[in-house]
């Protein structure tokens, strides 16, 4: 209560003043921003794309295109470990990093059933090389995936 009464007698005493600090800036002096904010969202996006669920839907789209089989998310579980090891041993990437991919890659491939061919000898092949290729452009340029 002591505070509520201080602040009182405060605000009060303040009353009618004018403020002791005022900016330099006018709002109206920011009249000629000329950016859309669908311009600007865009922009953003484009940004930060790899940060969003559909950023790599095309490509798993193209990698686990079989209409049945095993689902993807499970095929990319049974060999999560084996893909991860093998990734960071040739881009030498931390492991926490190329898990937390292969994580959101799984999850985007349940989220669009996603199925693969079970006899599929190239499999492996194609599917390590997509995600090493994923991290090699992390490590170059900050995001997972170069943009046209």
């Amino acid at each position: 209560m002591q505070k509520l009464e201080y602040v009182d007698e405060l605000m009060q005493s303040l009353a009618g003043k004018p403020p002791v600090h005022m900016p330099s800036y006018r709002a109206a002096d920011y009249d000629c921003l000329n950016l859309k904010l669908k311009t600007y969202y865009a922009r953003k996006r484009k940004f930060y794309e790899d940060t969003y669920p559909d950023f790599y839907d095309a490509d798993l789209r193209q990698l686990f295109a079989a209409p049945a089989g095993i689902k993807a998310s499970s095929y990319l579980h049974q060999r999560r470990r084996r893909l991860m090891n093998s990734v960071c041993q040739w881009t030498n990437e931390k492991k926490f990093r190329v898990n937390k991919l292969l994580a959101r890659l799984i999850e985007r491939c349940d989220q669009l059933e996603l199925h693969v061919l079970n006899d599929d000898p190239q499999q492996d092949f194609r599917v390590s090389s997509f995600i090493t290729t994923l991290v090699m452009n992390y490590l170059f340029t900050g995001k997972f995936k170069r943009t046209k």
